[in-house]
């Protein structure tokens, strides 16, 4: 006499129970099909890539960003390399600070307010030039301008840095509140 159960129990086994356990193992969130985790990750890399790149100077390869210009003595605490935090500081707010007895003025990076023109007609009006995009960030960070082409102070480091590190480090200060 046949058994139906034996028949059954291997459908079962992998339709039913193996998915479960699966799922309640955490493996279906690193499984190629599901996409909101791998996708979560890949943001997650970059934005840390950015933050990195921000506090160090160096990317998450291990790879130090070079730069020209910015004061002219070295680096924070006599070291010879600069970090965005080194005068920009941790929230990104700028301000003005003693660096190797020379005032240096750095100023507010947050995206927020980059993406808004602060001058004459007061705080929250949209920018002069549009949006503030990576096209615009680029110009500043690498080639030392701003978005009218008016050349930065000298104390901003002009950096060399991949496209990917760069999209990294302006979608890290998107996020700073």
């Amino acid at each position: 006499m046949r058994n139906p159960l034996s028949e059954w129990l291997p459908l079962l086994i992998v339709f039913v129970f193996l998915p479960l356990i699966l799922t309640e193992c955490g493996v279906t969130s690193k499984m190629p099909f599901s996409n909101d985790p791998i996708i979560a990750q890949d943001e997650d890399t970059r934005l840390a890539n950015g933050e990195r790149i921000y506090f160090t100077g160096t990317n998450n390869q291990g790879e130090r960003i070079s730069y020209t210009g910015g004061p002219a003595s070295g680096g924070m605490m006599m070291a010879s390399t600069w970090t965005c935090v080194a005068c920009h500081g941790p929230e990104a707010r700028g301000g003005t600070s003693m660096i190797h007895m020379r005032v240096v003025r750095a100023p507010d990076i947050r995206y927020k307010t980059l993406s808004v023109h602060a001058g004459e007609h007061g705080e929250g009006e949209e920018a002069e030039h549009g949006d503030y995009d990576l096209e615009v960030f680029r110009m500043a960070v690498v080639d030392g301008r701003h978005p009218d082409g008016e050349q930065l102070s000298q104390d901003m480091p002009r950096w060399q840095m991949s496209n990917e590190d760069l999209e990294d480090l302006f979608a890290y200060l998107k996020t700073i509140p």
